[in-house]
């Protein structure tokens, strides 16, 4: 019987699979087939399309190499001797490897300079270009055999004209034929897609004038010797076609462009074996042949493996059902069986292995909420049962395993007082309460919420004991509270200590001048001291909930000017130069005087505090699209990132003697003005603050 299967099996699997992709198979190499054999010409006129093109421009490109040489100065020169011609010479066939000599000829024909070929005194009026040249135009030549030289050439001939346009030689780069043709087969190699094949130029009387084979150049005619008629060689240049040869060649054409100095008949003439064009069919066979292979070994791999599984007793199954039974493991491997017995295995090992999750999960979760210091119970609604009590619930409630709610509530007070608060909602229920426990009174969350999952209606009531969070948060914020005391007293003390000294040093002004204070001074002492009045005013407003808002138009270059005048004499005694810079437009901005006269104070004292060898101080304003800008610009000894990244914090100062609150301050006014406060600054280089604040804009 298990052999019978097996091969039954095979052959099924034989039929199922190899038969349909062996089908497949010979039907899409069928139709690959010709498809392959189209992209294959494709390629072949697209590989030749591109060799024209770079052959088009490589030749453009070395006529124009041979237009400039021609207005080389010493070229040009009517004077220029021939060693001097040479030297040029000499440099311009080490830059260009592609040619095997330049001549100079003079305007009768007679050639007067060159270096490799020792031509000079050579007569050349006869040649084909000569006339052409005479005319002012340079021209690329068709390719000839050269009576002088016994070999094909290809020369550009170019005029040369002297500084005042008189024609007075001409200047002709003589290519290498083999090198040219191996610059053409570099252009076909550098397509990475490109067949295998072979170039040649032919012109218009299909002579070849460019094959790898020099003994061929100009010595046998294309078109006579591979049978290839004119009428095939311009159909295929004109239309992309391609022309299949009797030997099983396969060429295609096209013809260069002309363009200025070159108006030859060229056809490029790219030439593979059909062999080349076959590859790809051979190899999608070879690709077939070796999938077939796989799959016959896969398959037969397949059919012992399944034989094997199915190769064993029903009674093992049973065997294993009474282990389960008692309680024990099966050890051995079950090997698997055929048709029912194995899908009962499967369903068989699926339930025990649900049984054993189950048990074990039941076992974790309980020791869960038995070691949790949250109190978890669960009861039914309708009949009030109790199905779940941990421990923590037993040492709140001090009830080891009541029954059901209402013995609950009738043995435990504590318990009495939260069952009104037990309300039925679908959705979560969270509140928070008090209860005693051993004489102390306790914080807990009590969270309600359904067990869906049960199919009864059950739910679940969970405490979560938040006794010290709530005592932790108490600390926290008599701590915030003593903090903010703190920072109030350290700023207001900051801040009067400025406009205190101010008033100190007009004071002692006067008093060192013997002369009262002058009427503009007197004013500036009188808004100090009404500034000090305002600082007392902002810290009482900590407590004022609707605290007053003295924000409106303000003349940004006067509280600037107003600011540099008190500083004038602590600038001075610092030994510190200031530049006031203001802008020509109005500053109107949208802020409060006397906070935004304070953060400026505040900046200013800084920058000039660091500037301890004395230094120069620029103010500038500047007027943007929406608001103004002012940079307070020191030379003092500068910030690294760090420091700057601290810029704010309260507390945070460099300065022996100083609080940290200062720019503290200067940053949360600027902010209540929305503004905003931008610090440049290294070590070494100074410090540059910069203050943005919205314009003023008239309202109603």
């Amino acid at each position: 019987m298990v052999h019978r299967l097996r091969w039954k099996l095979f052959a099924f699997m034989l039929l199922v699979s190899f038969v349909p992709m062996l089908l497949v198979g010979v039907l899409g190499y069928t139709a690959q087939k010709e498809e392959l054999q189209a992209q294959a010409e494709e390629t072949l006129v697209h590989q030749n399309e591109r060799l024209t093109d770079e052959l088009a421009r490589h030749l453009e490109e070395r006529f124009q190499d041979a237009e400039y040489l021609a207005q080389n100065p010493v070229i040009r020169d009517p004077l220029t001797l021939e060693a001097q011609y040479k030297s040029e010479l000499s440099r311009f066939l080490d830059v260009h490897p592609m040619y095997r000599d330049v001549f100079v000829i003079n305007t009768n024909g007679i050639i007067i300079a060159d270096i490799h070929s020792r031509l000079r005194s050579q007569d050349v009026r006869d040649r084909p270009w000569f006339d052409d040249v005479l005319e002012g135009e340079g021209s690329i030549s068709s390719v000839y055999r050269s009576p002088l030289l016994q070999e094909p050439v290809m020369v550009m001939a170019v005029p040369v004209f002297d500084n005042s346009g008189s024609f007075k030689r001409i200047l002709l780069p003589a290519f290498d034929m083999e090198q040219f043709h191996e610059e053409m087969t570099a252009f076909m190699e550098m397509d990475d897609n490109a067949w295998e094949a072979s170039s040649f130029l032919l012109n218009e009387d299909g002579d070849i004038i460019t094959h790898r084979d020099p003994d061929q150049i100009l010595d046998e005619n294309f078109l006579q010797e591979s049978g290839v008629t004119q009428q095939q060689l311009e159909a295929s240049s004109e239309n992309g076609t391609i022309v299949h040869r009797e030997d099983g060649q396969v060429l295609a054409f096209s013809r260069i462009p002309s363009f200025s100095g070159f108006d030859q008949t060229w056809y490029v003439g790219v030439e593979a074996g059909e062999s080349a064009f076959s590859e790809p069919l051979s190899n999608l066979l070879r690709q077939y042949l070796v999938l077939f292979g796989i799959v016959l070994i896969a398959l037969f791999a397949a059919v012992l493996w399944l034989s094997r599984r199915l190769e064993h007793p029903v009674a093992q199954l049973v065997d294993k059902a009474g282990i389960v039974e008692r309680g024990g493991t099966y050890e051995k491997e079950f090997r698997g069986s055929y048709r029912e017995i194995d899908d009962l295995n499967r369903a068989f090992d699926a339930m025990a292995e649900k049984l054993s999750a189950r048990e074990q999960f039941h076992r974790r979760s309980t020791l869960v909420l038995e070691s949790t210091d949250n109190g978890v119970f669960a009861f039914e609604r309708e009949s009030g049962r109790i199905t779940l009590w941990n421990r923590r619930c037993r040492e709140m409630f001090q009830q080891q395993a009541p029954r059901t709610i209402g013995d609950l509530a009738q043995r435990s007070s504590a318990f009495a007082d939260i069952k009104p608060y037990l309300t039925f909602t679908r959705e979560p229920l969270s509140r928070e309460l008090q209860l005693e426990e051993d004489g102390v009174q306790r914080h807990f969350l009590i969270s309600m919420a359904p067990l869906e999952q049960t199919g009864e209606d059950e739910w679940l009531v969970l405490f979560f004991d938040l006794t010290d969070k709530r005592r932790v948060e108490r600390e926290m914020i008599r701590s915030e509270r003593l903090k903010v005391v703190a920072q109030m007293a350290a700023g207001f003390a900051h801040e009067v200590r400025n406009p205190l000294t101010t008033i100190r040093g007009f004071i002692q002004l006067a008093h060192q001048n013997n002369a009262p204070i002058s009427r503009e001074y007197y004013e500036l002492v009188i808004g100090e001291i009404d500034r000090v009045n305002k600082i007392i005013k902002e810290l009482l407003k900590t407590a004022d909930p609707d605290p007053e808002v003295e924000e409106g138009k303000v003349d940004l270059h006067q509280v600037v000017r107003d600011v540099v005048t008190l500083q004038e004499s602590q600038l001075r005694a610092h030994q510190v130069s200031w530049r006031v810079q203001l802008d020509d437009s109005d500053a109107f901005v949208w802020a409060d005087k006397n906070k935004l006269k304070q953060v400026l104070v505040n900046l200013v004292q800084n920058s000039m505090e660091a500037m301890t060898d004395g230094g120069t101080m620029t103010i500038t304003t500047l007027t943007a699209e929406n608001g103004s800008v002012i940079t307070i610009q020191d030379t003092g000894i500068g910030m690294d990132e760090k420091t700057i990244e601290r810029l704010g914090t309260p507390f945070f100062t460099n300065k022996e003697t100083g609080t940290g609150l200062g720019l503290t301050m200067s940053y949360r006014l600027i902010q209540e003005m929305n503004g905003s406060v931008d610090v440049d600054s290294a070590p070494g280089q100074g410090t540059t603050f910069t203050i943005y604040l919205p314009h003023y804009r008239e309202t109603g």
